[in-house]
């Protein structure tokens, strides 16, 4: 989602899509108290198991800023200002993302079974 966000030229968009993006964008950000955290698995950490991972919102996550609520809601957020845009976010939902890489109190970078993940997009 955050690299699809990159990849819109929102300067293009209706000035309520811009909008709608940047408010939902900000939860995210330092200012709004969610800066999530990125690993730096480089170098010798940047395994093909790495690569292969993909990162997971804990479904009890909270944004530091008490007003900002869950991760979760605001990633809905997100995705809807970006669908907006014209691309497609599914949220996809498991109760085990695979083997767990990296994780913190928000998120989890996991090395997913090829079978039990449902296609993002088609």
């Amino acid at each position: 989602m955050f690299a699809a966000r990159n990849e819109i030229d929102f300067s293009w968009q209706r000035g309520s899509v811009q909008r709608a993006q940047e408010d939902a964008f900000y939860w995210f950000t330092g200012d709004g108290g969610g800066e999530l955290m990125y690993p730096r698995l480089k170098g010798k950490a940047r395994t093909p198991n790495v690569r292969k991972s993909l990162f997971w919102f804990r479904e009890d996550a909270l944004l530091f800023s008490r007003e900002a609520g869950s991760v979760v809601m605001r990633a809905r957020e997100l995705a809807a200002a970006i669908t907006l845009a014209g691309c497609e976010i599914r949220e996809i939902k498991l109760n085990d993302p695979g083997r767990i890489i990296w994780e913190d109190s928000r998120q989890v970078l996991a090395l997913p079974e090829q079978r039990k993940i449902p296609r993002a997009f088609c």
